[in-house]
């Protein structure tokens, strides 16, 4: 650690500088719907430091702003029959694998968008042009779908607005929970692959802190093997981190596995296959060593504090989506409904 890391992240900088400056950059995001960047910059930082108990006080903070969601008692959806199940994984061990999978025809019209949509380029040879995504001649590591394309799928939208999931991340994150990215991605085995690209594409240990306190659903559209790209987690990261590790950045396998010996799990599955995790533990997606792979996913949270976030249009919402607005506007506040909501 540098000179500069030891007063940064020290207990004392962490209190007098960088918990303040976060506070005051909540309070802004919650009256202006914008968090300034210096703000975001000292979340991050407050994380790392030595002392955690900074930080918990601004996540507890977002988990006390908003009344919980009056859910069904028995909500409906994907995970309707595991909701018990996975919320206990989940507390547990920072991930869990629904039972069910997500059925073929589903699958196939997400699939359909992300090889429509123009694709933001990152990795190899990653730059900034648009294209389609081909599966004969990748030319990047990873091919983004943009936010805008996925949320016009009715599926992706039926995924957004499903209760039992809902049901999950308020449970889980003991807070109403906030819809805050849709997101689906290409990974593709390119050679040339330095690591730097793997940095770029999530593909080496790290933990995610763009909100205070979040939890992800994944969906694999392709099969996925150890061979191409799965999902790695190491389980019970989530629920305590040594300092060094909390800390932004990325880190090698043998720092993180040194720290949690035994406990790497690889998460793999059919088309189909659904998870969910909090990813503020350490996790990464491993190296393609051949073929490809395309997820879904959906990210709820407790408060849109921290990095910027789209307010996508969708242009002809299903009932699915415009039902969830209406029954919860702050959960789905991000969304424009078009003219069919």
């Amino acid at each position: 650690m540098t000179a500069m890391d030891q007063v940064v992240y020290s207990p004392a900088f962490g209190r007098a500088v960088l918990a303040p400056v976060a506070r005051w950059g909540y309070g802004r995001q919650r009256r202006t719907g914008v968090t300034p960047g210096a703000a975001y910059s000292a979340m991050r930082k407050l994380y790392g430091c030595a002392s955690l108990a900074p930080f918990a006080a601004l996540q507890d903070r977002a988990a006390r702003e908003h009344p919980l969601l009056a859910l069904d008692a028995e909500p409906q959806g994907v995970a309707a029959a595991e909701i018990e199940r996975v919320v206990a994984a989940l507390d547990a061990d920072g991930f869990a694998i629904l039972g069910t999978r997500l059925d073929a025809a589903s699958c196939d019209e997400l699939e359909a968008v992300a090889r429509a949509a123009s694709c933001s380029l990152i990795g190899v040879h990653g730059d900034a042009r648009r294209t389609v995504w081909d599966d004969d001649a990748p030319v990047a590591v990873r091919y983004d779908v943009p936010e805008e394309d996925i949320v016009q799928s009715a599926v992706a939208q039926r995924l957004v607005a499903d209760a039992s999931l809902l049901a999950i991340a308020q449970r889980h994150l003991g807070a109403m929970p906030i819809q805050d990215l849709v997101a689906m991605w290409w990974s593709a085995a390119v050679p040339g692959e330095t690591d730097a690209d793997a940095d770029a594409v999530a593909q080496r240990y790290h933990f995610d802190l763009d909100r205070l306190r979040f939890v992800k659903v994944f969906v694999f559209l392709t099969d996925v093997d150890e061979d191409t790209g799965p999902h790695s987690y190491v389980r019970g990261s989530h629920r305590h981190q040594p300092p060094a590790l909390r800390r932004d950045g990325r880190h090698t396998d043998d720092e993180v596995l040194a720290a949690y010996p035994g406990d790497e799990r690889l998460v793999t599955g059919p088309r189909g296959t659904m998870f969910l995790a909090d990813t503020i533990g350490m996790h990464k997606g491993v190296e393609l060593r051949h073929g490809h792979r395309l997820v879904f996913q959906t990210e709820y949270t407790t408060s849109l504090f921290g990095s910027p976030f789209t307010r996508p249009t969708v242009v002809a919402p299903g009932h699915d989506l415009a039902s969830a607005v209406a029954r919860y506007p702050e959960t789905f506040q991000r969304f424009v409904l078009g003219a069919g909501g």
